[in-house]
């Protein structure tokens, strides 16, 4: 099967072709013009910072500020995306089920026990959802319960994005829909649980690689803060890239897992997260296009951005936008694919400055390093 990473073998080759090489004073053309219009339009240059470079990281084509930390707005969701794949895997699929701990009194309708919600932290478990798991505890004869009620493992649902809203609002529903527990409800971690006990009622999720795609297409800030929830929220995710990926931990603060607020990371941070990620998802025949939309083609935020017949399909990656902090963030990073220099990396952070402005002037500036490395070479979506 044709990977991703054709852009591996296409970079091989060129290595391979010494006169495909471009000097380095033809790189340095389109950070120039780059920055001299960001000051010709009032933008403060100390506010900006971008890092782009070489697959392998051999070649810099690009460097402003790149170890300067910035808010990366939804571009962290990539962090918080890496950190779920590497810990579940792309094809994990989140399962919550009732189980019971005790005996059921069919005449009584009367669990004589506990009811236990066994949960892995589905992040796009819906309210429809849980409602089916709870009216399947009904029809399997569980009107009152004499012991507790117990939330196993992290669960979050609909607009709860801590386990504690989700373990609170399920509470109330149990109670709406007829079941009443007798008990206290606690919330235990599932190491030690395991299934045991008869399960009543079960729900599967998506993929993780098909729910991660949707999150980083539309950039769902709920599905994120969830899928932190899952991992150990925003210090679980800051654990992985510290001791994991090896980001140093003064280019790294994460305060919500969906890039609100007043996330940070360096330009340099983010490339280096971006090429331990690729490699990941190149090792299990994966592509950034399974998880990242592609500009110009898939649905999202890319969508209207290189939609040009010339440059559509040769973007994969993440957008970042924060109009009301740090004076205005916007943000853009991931893969741009060229003929002579295969795939590129590129961080680009502008803050305290036009939104608007921002983005034309990223599209711009990546439009024309594409087309100093020889053109655009399409993703495997945009050629089908």
């Amino acid at each position: 099967m044709l990977l991703l990473f054709w852009p591996v073998q296409a970079q091989e080759t060129a290595a391979q072709s010494p006169e495909r090489v471009i000097t380095p004073e033809r790189i340095l053309t389109a950070e120039t013009k780059y920055l001299t219009k960001l000051a010709l339009k009032g933008f403060r240059l100390e506010s900006q910072g971008l890092l782009i470079e070489s697959l392998d990281g051999g070649t810099i084509y690009a460097d402003h500020q790149s170890d300067v930390t910035f808010n990366p707005a939804s571009v962290i969701k990539l962090a918080t995306s890496y950190t779920a794949l590497q810990k579940f895997g792309p094809d994990y699929r989140f399962e919550t089920a009732f189980h019971t701990l005790g005996t059921i009194d069919k005449k009584t309708r009367t669990l004589k026990g506990d009811l236990i919600l066994l949960s892995s932290g589905d992040p796009v478990l819906s309210t429809a959802d849980v409602n089916k798991l709870v009216n399947d505890v009904i029809r399997a004869g569980v009107a009152r319960v004499t012991g507790n009620l117990i939330v196993a493992g992290p669960f979050t649902y609909a607009s709860y994005t801590k386990t504690a809203e989700g373990t609170r609002r399920l509470s109330a529903v149990l109670r709406k829909l007829g079941v009443r527990v007798a008990g206290t409800t606690t919330m235990r971690a599932t190491s030690g649980m395991g299934s045991k006990g008869t399960q009543l009622s079960t729900h599967s999720s998506a993929s993780l690689r098909d729910i991660l795609f949707r999150q980083n297409a539309y950039s769902v800030n709920t599905t994120a803060e969830r899928v932190g929830e899952a991992v150990g929220g925003p210090k679980g995710v800051e654990s992985f890239l510290i001791g994991t990926v090896g980001i140093p931990s003064s280019e790294i603060s994460i305060s919500r897992t969906s890039g609100l607020d007043r996330n940070r990371i360096t330009p340099r941070s983010t490339v280096h997260l971006l090429q331990s990620m690729l490699a990941w998802l190149n090792e299990r025949n994966m592509a950034p296009e399974d998880i990242m939309p592609v500009a110009g083609i898939d649905v999202g935020t890319l969508r209207s951005r290189f939609k040009s017949d010339d440059y559509r399909g040769a973007v994969v990656g993440k957008t970042g936008t924060l109009p009301a902090t740090d004076g205005g963030v916007s943000t853009l990073a991931g893969i741009i694919y060229t003929r002579d220099r295969g795939p590129i990396l590129f961080a680009i952070f502008n803050t305290r400055g036009s939104v608007t402005a921002y983005r034309q002037l990223q599209d711009n500036f990546l439009k024309e390093l594409i087309e100093e490395s020889g053109g655009p070479q399409l993703t495997r979506r945009a050629s089908n």
